[in-house]
């Protein structure tokens, strides 16, 4: 084997073990945040925006933990999502921590509803990334890396709709009505199942389909983030 082959072998065992350690540390600086915030409130303030971000971060560094970094396209693809889950780590330190909670909160079919939320839109986030890094550099195992989290994503968003309507039948004696809120969720599930439902006629090749998936899972992702934050 040749000096060069030994050195780029080394260099991407580097990247590796870099961009895991990356990963942990981003891991334990979210559980880290989250135990403290949770000390110093009344309740788990499930619904804040702060925990919203922090939980988020932490979904997407749990999505990758066990994904074997066998390829350099697996490798970029957790250096991009340790970076998002950073901006978002940062970002929600800009944020004041919730002092007081609702009695509402104390269901826990309510901590249910509103941990569905970073739950999914964690998922989302992550699928969203392999499937733009399997558009531009073709990998059958982050694609099917991809599936899973983007049917994951989903799978939690609804069961969060329905801990929220059982929180809200047992709370206000039924359950949520035909409002805007009611729509958006209706409509973020809609675009969840449209990620699974695009026709491959559609695409021209299956890096283009992939870019498709990506694109509406990026619109999902920015759907939750922005009708929280905004």
């Amino acid at each position: 084997m040749s000096e060069t082959s030994l050195r780029s072998i080394g260099t991407a065992s580097k990247m590796r073990l870099s961009v895991r350690l990356a990963n942990v540390a981003l891991l334990g600086l979210a559980v880290f945040i989250l135990i403290l915030i949770n000390n110093n409130s009344l309740l788990f303030p499930a619904s804040s925006e702060i925990i919203y971000l922090v939980a988020t971060a932490l979904i997407c560094m749990l999505s990758v933990v066990f994904l074997n970094l066998q390829t350099r396209a697996q490798i970029n693809y957790v250096f991009f999502l340790c970076a998002t889950a950073l901006a978002m780590l940062l970002y929600s330190q800009m944020l004041i921590p919730p002092k007081e909670s609702s009695a509402m909160l104390t269901s826990v079919w309510a901590q249910l509803f509103f941990l569905s939320r970073p739950l999914a839109l964690g998922l989302a986030i992550a699928g969203c990334l392999g499937y733009l890094i399997q558009a531009l550099r073709s990998d059958a195992n982050l694609e099917s890396h991809s599936h899973l989290l983007g049917l994951f994503a989903g799978t939690a968003y609804l069961g969060g709709e329905i801990a929220g309507s059982y929180w809200a039948f047992i709370g206000w004696g039924r359950s949520w009505s035909w409002s805007g809120h009611f729509f958006l969720s209706a409509l973020t599930y809609l675009l969840f199942i449209l990620v699974f439902h695009i026709p491959k006629a559609w695409f021209s090749n299956a890096s283009a389909l992939c870019m498709g998936k990506a694109v509406v899972l990026g619109f999902i992702s920015l759907l939750m983030l922005g009708y929280l934050l905004l």
